[in-house]
């Protein structure tokens, strides 16, 4: 479509290739089954037609668009190829490469080990939470909130922080079957966004609250 999505596109054949020269290289040497290869991405992005720049609803955003990463776990022999559905969140590689080299993850940590079908299937929600680009205050780092989100049984709420996205809305979409958050249906389903945002304000405020 444009020079710049060709040049995006440029740069994921090369990087395609270079995981491809990493991998065949732990074969080469004869490594692959003794070594645990994890991939994942700090954000989403959606490469603007327009401009180098990405385009709006990926990086920055509460938008699908710059929260879906992949998650990518490679172990042959011992992790069986396949694809999760499932909500999951990076914070799950944690837990789940302690358990890969024998380590027990100590108490109070918030992942669960992916390769455990059953906690997998469990898994009901993922929250996250989008901040300043450029952190106001280190110490409260709350103070650079954007944005909130919960993902739950289909479902997706986006709240919006008062103090610094003040002209914002919540939003609310049924992101199994609008993934590209096009259809805002908080006002239509106002309990179910009371639910959520309850939901989501309880895992905010912690196991302190």
């Amino acid at each position: 479509p444009s020079i710049h999505v060709a040049r995006y596109w440029a740069m994921v054949e090369w990087f395609d290739e270079t995981c491809g020269e990493l991998l065949g290289e732990l074969e080469r040497r004869g490594l692959a089954d003794d070594t645990v290869v994890a991939f994942v991405t700090d954000n989403g992005w959606i490469q603007s037609n327009d401009s180098p720049r990405y385009a709006p609803r990926s990086k920055q955003s509460p938008h699908d668009g710059g929260l879906r990463t992949p998650i990518i776990l490679r172990w042959p022999g011992k992790i069986r190829p396949g694809r999760v559905e499932h909500p999951v969140s990076s914070l799950d590689l944690y837990p789940t490469l302690l358990r890969c080299a024998g380590i027990e993850p100590p108490p109070g940590h918030h992942g669960i080990d992916l390769r455990d079908p059953a906690a997998v299937s469990r898994r009901r929600s993922v929250a996250g939470a989008c901040f300043l680009h450029d952190v106001p205050d280190l110490e409260h780092p709350e103070r650079g909130l954007r944005w909130r989100w919960m993902v739950k049984d289909g479902w997706k709420v986006i709240v919006p922080d008062a103090v610094n996205e003040p002209l914002e809305q919540p939003q609310l979409y049924r992101i199994g079957h609008d993934p590209m958050e096009q259809r805002n249906l908080a006002s239509r389903e106002p309990r179910r966004l009371r639910s959520m945002v309850r939901d989501l304000d309880s895992w905010w405020a912690g196991p302190s609250r």
